[in-house]
């Protein structure tokens, strides 16, 4: 679905709950299309609403109108039903404004925020693995037994199905460790340098012999915190959004 389609979805989905309610009548089409519009940019500031989006978001809503009045005729809007679900986008819209004026409040301070790049840098650590992929399981447990006999890891990748690293002693260069499968994420990241897993490592492509080459390194060519001050910005905004309505859990 396109992200436009789904802001505007979304920034709907609490007025439509109370569309049959009668306070919905006194509120022209222009003031229902700029509550949204405020609403959109608050919750997605980096994505401004267009006039293709407007445009949308005016024909739903009107569509949304005519059919509330219609259901109005025929009485819905007395049924017990009807009237929870509109007390629910009640509920909905406070809780969006409320979440709105506590968030432009929050000013972190650069030290705050070079924190946060710090551990998103720290996150980025880069490790130098290794690895020989076969099917078999016990082939795998072959390999490792010869390699703890001193067998060289470079001969033995030979036999490795993943052909780009067996030509390169299975070597798979540097790489942070997200950029891997779970479970050969979780492996590697407790080995110590030189170390061989004392297992093989099972994943969808069979059964892994994983080696850490030589110890994590920071991750190159790192952009300085200026340069991404906003992006770490969003980052804490991200974070103190979800610390506030966790707060409310009950």
């Amino acid at each position: 679905m396109n992200k436009n389609n789904l802001l505007v979805i979304m920034s709907l989905a609490a007025l439509s709950l109370g569309a049959c309610n009668k306070d919905a009548t006194k509120f022209t089409l222009d003031q229902k299309l700029d509550a949204i519009v405020k609403q959109i940019s608050a919750e997605t500031p980096e994505q401004p609403v267009n006039d293709e989006m407007k445009k949308r978001i005016r024909e739903q809503l009107a569509q949304q109108e005519a059919l509330a009045d219609a259901a109005r005729k025929e009485g819905m809007d007395k049924q017990d039903e009807v009237k929870i679900l509109a007390a629910i986008g009640a509920e909905q819209a406070l809780a969006s404004k409320y979440l709105e004026v506590q968030m432009a409040t929050f000013k972190p301070s650069d030290e705050e925020l070079k924190k946060i790049y710090n551990e998103q840098v720290s996150k980025g650590q880069e490790y130098h693995l290794r690895h020989i992929l076969v099917d078999d399981e016990d082939k795998a447990k072959e390999i490792i037994t010869k390699l703890k006999a001193g067998e060289r890891f470079e001969t033995l990748a030979k036999l490795s199905k993943d052909t780009a690293s067996a030509v390169k002693g299975g070597d798979l260069g540097w790489m942070p460790l997200d950029s891997w499968v779970p479970e050969f994420k979780e492996a590697a990241a407790k080995l110590q340098a030189k170390q061989i897993t004392d297992a093989p490592v099972k994943t969808q492509f069979g059964y892994h012999v994983i080696q850490l080459v030589e110890a994590p390194r920071a991750p190159q060519n790192v952009p300085a915190f200026e340069a991404v001050k906003p992006q770490v910005l969003e980052i804490a905004k991200r974070d103190h959004l979800k610390q506030l309505q966790d707060s409310f859990k009950k």
